[in-house]
């Protein structure tokens, strides 16, 4: 039975969504058919409330809670009497399909349907839209570029709904909050703070390469919370994504010196923030508040950067290369990537970090982009001085040298023990994450699998890193020796021993395992951390060692500018080198990656490896379109997308699971349409092809 067409009225948001009718023998649509029963010529009542409900403009057409890709289509659904009024574009609603209720979200309220036949109803609403007409086609807009669903989006974008809270949402007034925003914006400039300004041009992204905060805080909030009141100005509205929770803590601090407040239902506010540990309550207010504008800056984790305001002033995506801003869940789209195409709407975006993905670089190499990046001179005096404590220094040393924590960087370590707070920075958590035969140094593998062996804590057996295979009494197949040596110590591991190197000094350990500890928490002392787990303390690290500095730069797409990323967000913690702020950084690194870390020259570093890509037409140059399934289906895929590049050539990879195409960006929209389209055709015939568009590449050595 056919979908509905678009009525005339809202012809022009059916375009934008871009959707296909189902075929006409679809067996799962909402609509019932009439069976025999009635005279020829009379209507049935179902067909005069259809009738009835056309003329008085009650058709909901909506998209369906669904996994199967040949379902994310519109379906029209008539308005009952007791609802109209409260269905809404954007409400949510309850609605008959294939002999259940599912969950839908109405995308418009039309005049009519294309359907000919009789439209079921809808059951139920929520007392008011969740989402607003430019926050669906944001999400149209999503689900077309990562071939997705747009239900998958819309789940993304809008919190789980709290029934009480939509019920007094619509008893809450709009605060006149303009004069706050203004009083702040006075004491931002005002106020003495020293801090980065930035120019922010409308309707065009900026790639922002920051000095490390004067306060030595985790993220440069002053820069960020200014940034925001200064898009509000005007009435408008601006977004702060932030990589995790403790980034949030600091740019909530930050507007609460120049007197903004966090939104609450019990008594407003100015700063609505998006948290998972809030709770399902407190989150779905704090989203509907700035939803309707109540609070105009918002700040959170990737979630935000998909939310929907009266009017986008500016959306600001922090630490734009952190792995944490890719979603875990279907379609996986980017917060870098959303935030860029949310510059359509005029707003003004901002892609900031203390160091830069190739991707953004690639942005501004393109022209898409403008780059805001500090002078040499002045990196240099905001940055701490770097030490690269390389193999060859390390061979110079002797033993002493080639310990995890060599003799030289020691002594320094201990010595800024006396001058304030010093870190400790280990790439592994656990306890020991690789070992090796003492005797011969062949490496300890499994005698089940052939897999390295692991130590997981103090006293106990090793067992393999892939199976978990126990290694009772363990043997070296080459020299017969019994005993252990840990090659690659993990957080646990190193703690202990530092704990007695520093003997009556006080260490802090920060990891998952022992729990993370807050900025700002220690003053004295020494701190133990993985990355992103190091807390901030005031006036920033006299001293900061990074161990293994090696491991972050992987094999591998981007593995040198990880290595980059992760030691100048660790080092711009450090105190300056005026202030004798100082980071050894342990480890045979890639040319590249010790050069940027040398000379704190981050942006470099990125821009030469998004030149590099361009011409090896890898991305972000090319798309990444990955396709696993049955073979035969693969390759009709593969088929379907180079036809749909026509000149523009693409190529394919043979992966374990399928197979990988890189698209030129020209030919990218096509070439994803046709295998959405060929996917929708598979769904309906019960096949599986999954498409992932822009996830991790693994290229053939």
């Amino acid at each position: 039975m056919a979908t509905g067409e678009s009525p005339p009225g809202a012809a022009g948001e059916h375009a934008l969504f871009e959707w296909e009718p189902a075929p006409a023998s679809s067996s799962s649509s909402p609509r019932g058919e009439l069976r025999g029963g009635q005279r020829s010529g009379e209507p049935t009542p179902a067909q005069v409330r259809t009738a009835e409900a056309v003329e008085a403009g009650a058709i909901a057409t909506v998209v369906i809670d669904s996994p199967l890709p040949h379902l994310d289509q519109p379906f029209d659904y008539l308005i009952p009497e007791r609802l109209r009024g409260v269905v809404q574009a954007g409400s949510r609603v309850r609605v008959p399909f294939a002999g259940a209720l599912v969950s839908a979200v109405v995308t418009s309220v039309g005049t009519g349907s294309g359907y000919a036949g009789t439209l079921a109803a809808v059951k139920s609403a929520s007392a008011i839209p969740v989402v607003s007409p430019p926050g669906i086609a944001l999400a149209a807009a999503v689900a077309r570029r990562y071939a997705g669903s747009l239900w998958d989006v819309l789940r993304l974008m809008v919190p789980p709904r709290v029934a009480s809270v939509e019920r007094r949402d619509g008893d809450l007034p709009t605060p006149g909050d303009q004069d706050v925003y203004a009083a702040a914006l006075d004491l931002a400039v005002g106020g003495g703070e020293a801090r980065e300004t930035l120019d922010l041009p409308p309707g065009r992204a900026t790639v922002w390469q920051a000095i490390p905060d004067p306060e030595r805080r985790s993220v440069p909030a002053s820069a960020l919370v200014a940034a925001a009141l200064e898009a509000t100005q005007d009435g408008s509205s601006a977004i702060l994504v932030v990589p995790d929770a403790r980034a949030v803590g600091a740019v909530l601090d930050q507007a609460g010196r120049w007197g903004l407040r966090r939104w609450t239902a019990r008594s407003g506010g100015q700063v609505a923030v998006l948290d998972h540990d809030d709770g399902d309550a407190v989150r779905f207010g704090s989203y509907l508040a700035a939803l309707h504008g109540r609070a105009r800056i918002v700040v959170g984790t990737r979630p935000a950067v998909l939310q929907p305001v009266p009017r986008l002033g500016l959306l600001a995506v922090w630490d734009e290369g952190s792995g944490g801003y890719v979603d875990p869940h279907a379609p996986y789209p980017h917060a870098r990537t959303v935030a860029a195409m949310r510059v359509a709407s005029g707003a003004r975006v901002l892609l900031g970090g203390y160091a830069l993905s190739p991707e953004a670089a690639a942005l501004v190499d393109g022209g898409w982009a403008h780059a805001v990046v500090p002078a040499a001179a002045q990196a240099r005096r905001s940055a701490p001085a770097m030490d690269v404590v390389t193999a060859a220094r390390r061979d110079e040393e002797g033993g002493a040298g080639w310990h995890w924590m060599p003799g030289s960087v020691w002594r320094r370590l201990r010595a800024a023990v006396e001058r304030g707070p010093v870190g400790v920075v280990v790439p592994r958590a656990g306890y020991v994450r690789a070992a090796a035969c003492a005797r011969c140094d062949a490496w300890a593998q499994c005698r089940e699998c052939d897999a390295l062996l692991t130590v997981p804590a103090y006293g106990t057996d090793p067992v393999c890193v892939d199976a978990g295979h126990v290694q009772r009494d363990w043997h070296c197949p080459e020299c017969h020796g019994d005993a252990l040596k840990h090659v690659r110590q993990g957080a646990d591991r190193i703690g202990e021993q530092l704990a007695r190197m520093l003997g009556d000094v006080p260490l802090t350990v920060s990891t998952a395992a022992a729990g993370v500890v807050a900025d700002g928490e220690v003053q004295t002392g020494a701190v133990l951390a993985t990355p992103g787990a190091l807390p901030a303390v005031p006036g920033g690290y006299a001293h900061l060692v990074i161990v293994d500095a090696a491991v972050a730069a992987a094999p591998g797409l981007g593995g040198e500018l990880t290595a980059v990323r992760w030691w100048v967000s660790a080092a711009a913690l450090a105190r300056s080198r005026d202030l004798g702020g100082m980071v050894s950084l342990v480890g045979d690194l890639p040319p590249r990656a010790e050069r940027a870390l040398a000379t704190w020259t981050p942006w470099d570093a990125a821009l030469e490896e998004a030149r590099e890509r361009r011409e090896l037409d890898l991305p972000p140059h090319t798309r990444h379109v990955a396709l696993t399934g049955d073979r035969p289906l693969v390759r009709r895929a593969a088929a379907a997308a180079r036809a749909a590049a026509q000149r523009d050539g693409l190529r394919e990879i043979e992966t374990e699971g399928g197979l990988s195409l890189l698209v030129p960006r020209s030919a990218a929209e096509p070439v994803v349409a046709a295998l959405r389209a060929l996917q929708r055709d598979a769904s309906r015939a019960g096949d599986v092809l999954r498409v992932r568009v822009d996830g991790p590449l693994d290229l053939p050595r």
